[in-house]
């Protein structure tokens, strides 16, 4: 099944729309602006939540969990794998362990699972500046994909943010980095 994420133009926090292949939209996410670990609820068209993301507040390397309605929870975390080609691995209760390869920047990567593409995530196929595809192979928990993709996609806004000066919360500033007072800067 092929998804169009479309970040909104304006917005505080990470609110997207998720679209169908039609162009009809199947989810909305909220990011929550004030929320210190980063929390996006991911909502069906009747408004009910189907899922979470949020980054931990403490841990090594960027780490987010997910928790599904139906009660799947996985947690996305960057890999140690050196700084020209960043790995990130999903680890699912219960379950096997995806990883995400490519240019994360340019939204342009494979999701896979024992050698074989889940999902394939690239701007090639739409044409709108703040939008890309997410094409997820039959038989996969579609939910579980897009949320990982929007945890990635949170990182990579904060990573931004954090190079440009702005803060975790926009040109709202940011109420204070745990991994900066680690480093000791204020």
């Amino acid at each position: 099944m092929r998804y169009q994420v479309r970040e909104k133009i304006f917005r505080l926090g990470e609110d997207n729309d998720i679209l169908n292949e039609s162009g009809q939209p199947v989810y909305q996410v909220d990011g929550k602006v004030f929320s210190l670990r980063g929390l996006m609820l991911v909502n069906d068209l009747s408004g009910n939540e189907v899922g979470q993301v949020s980054r931990k507040l403490v841990s090594l390397l960027a780490t987010y969990e997910i928790s599904l309605a139906g009660g799947v929870s996985a947690e996305v975390h960057q890999r140690f794998s050196g700084p020209f080609h960043p790995k990130w691995t999903i680890s699912v209760a219960g379950g096997g362990d995806l990883e995400m390869t490519g240019n994360f920047a340019g939204h342009d990567f494979l999701m896979t699972a024992n050698g074989q593409t889940v999902a394939t995530i690239s701007k090639a196929w739409i044409s709108l500046a703040d939008s890309y595809g997410v094409d997820i192979a039959d038989g996969q928990n579609d939910l579980l994909v897009l949320c990982s993709v929007l945890a990635l996609e949170a990182e990579q806004d904060r990573s931004h943010e954090h190079n440009r000066g702005i803060g975790g919360l926009g040109v709202v500033g940011e109420l204070g980095g745990l991994g900066d007072l680690l480093k000791g800067q204020p």
